[in-house]
């Protein structure tokens, strides 16, 4: 019998082991973007995610013979002149405090960011890549890396439990790389910790297949371009709450990006406009 449900329906022969590499990918990647969360404001954390637009169009080309036209390349010329911004602004606002070693932190933790989106653009372009070559379901990519990098992670837990790195990289008390057992204890005694690891968990569940899917039917590069759109609310959610200090640049960068994917959005209505074309 043909499963020909539109979120089953696909290839189901093929080595799940080609979905361990996007996870481990995933898995690093998010790693260190935790660690850099630490290190740097939220907003600006958040705004240099951006940098993976401009990892994911570079990568297209030799990986999945894409070509950007001339309004892609401009696209990605203001991306990387919208990350010089975030980072001079967190500069000269650091800058203003008089304290050197807090704006060293500042700017590793906004490289580590950067760094970071390398692997997510990577991850992004081999989904893309397997999903559309082995045809496989994006449900059931979803669950099989899932479970890769649940499997992995759990086994990295152990030596990460003895890795000595100091309060720069490490909230908890001892110091360590990671501590499961002390998050384990902070769940069961904090309800809104486990009601917001339970959020997060379910959340991420769905926007992984929702990832994979639009990677599938249109592009990794598209994908995200639609991703980078959650930059307003989390920037705004930054100044309300988290003391984020307001600058002009970041505002002035804001309106551009916003109404660039909006006009992306728009665009992708008609799938014969797409920016990026595949080369026969």
């Amino acid at each position: 019998m043909v499963d020909t449900h539109k979120l089953t329906k696909g290839n189901r022969n093929f080595n799940v082991l080609i979905l361990w590499l996007p996870a481990l990918c995933d898995m690093i990647g998010t790693c260190i973007v935790y660690i850099a969360l630490n290190l740097t404001y939220a907003s600006s954390f958040q705004m240099l995610r951006g940098a993976v637009i401009v990892f994911t169009a570079f990568l297209s080309s030799p990986c999945l013979h894409r070509i950007p036209n001339g309004r892609e390349i401009l696209g990605i010329f203001l991306v990387i002149k919208g990350l010089v911004v975030v980072g001079v602004s967190d500069y000269l606002d650091k800058v203003e405090s008089n304290n050197s070693k807090e704006t060293m932190i500042v700017i590793i933790g906004d490289l580590m960011v950067i760094v970071a989106q390398f692997l997510t653009a990577g991850q992004a372009i081999l989904e893309e890549k397997f999903l559309v070559d082995e045809n496989i379901p994006p449900l059931q990519a979803a669950g099989w890396e899932g479970i890769f990098g649940f499997s992995t992670l759990s086994v990295l837990m152990i030596p990460m439990y003895f890795i000595y790195v100091g309060k720069l990289f490490a909230n908890n008390s001892r110091g360590t790389l990671e501590d499961v057992l002390d998050a384990f204890v902070q769940i069961g005694n904090n309800w809104k910790i486990l009601l917001a690891t339970t959020v997060t968990i379910c959340s991420i569940a769905v926007y992984n297949f929702c990832a994979l899917t639009v990677g599938a039917e249109l592009s990794a590069t598209t994908r995200q371009v639609l991703d980078s759109l959650r930059t307003i609310i989390i920037w705004t959610y930054s100044l309300c709450f988290f003391g984020q200090k307001f600058q002009y640049v970041q505002a002035l960068l804001r309106n551009v990006a916003t109404s660039h994917l909006l006009h992306r959005v728009v665009r992708l209505r008609n799938p014969g406009d797409m920016t990026l074309e595949t080369e026969q």
